[in-house]
């Protein structure tokens, strides 16, 4: 059952990023940039488009769970407590997602106008 959320989770998600692109296209590299600043490269593809960089890091730590169980032992009139603590989690996660655009210059409007892009990996859509 994990599974099947879990994939219907990533088809909901799917595409996230690439609509968010796609919308950008036709549109100068500074609509982008009022959006999500200024790209962190910029670069001549040789064939008159120029690829534009969008990095973003995320990080997230998991939850941390705790797990006690323990035995007791009577003696008598004396009763002895064993305890075993299993400290799970809390772990720092991090990721880094590159979003490539390309752009042709037009004299007409004198800017970098966007007319492609790379499909984002699976966890970064």
């Amino acid at each position: 059952m994990r599974i099947f959320a879990l994939a219907i989770s990533i088809f909901a998600l799917s595409a996230c990023a690439s609509s968010i692109m796609e919308g950008f296209l036709g549109q100068p590299v500074q609509a982008a940039m009022v959006k999500y600043g200024p790209p962190q490269n910029a670069f001549d593809m040789g064939d008159g488009r120029r690829a534009f960089q969008w990095e973003m890091k995320s990080s997230y730590t998991t939850p941390v769970n705790v797990r006690n169980s323990g035995n007791v032992q009577a003696y008598g009139n004396t009763a002895w407590w064993t305890q075993n603590t299993q400290i799970s989690g809390g772990q720092t996660v991090t990721g880094r997602c590159l979003y490539t655009m390309y752009g042709r210059w037009s004299d007409e409007t004198n800017s970098w106008i966007l007319e492609g892009f790379e499909k984002p990996r699976l966890m970064c859509e």
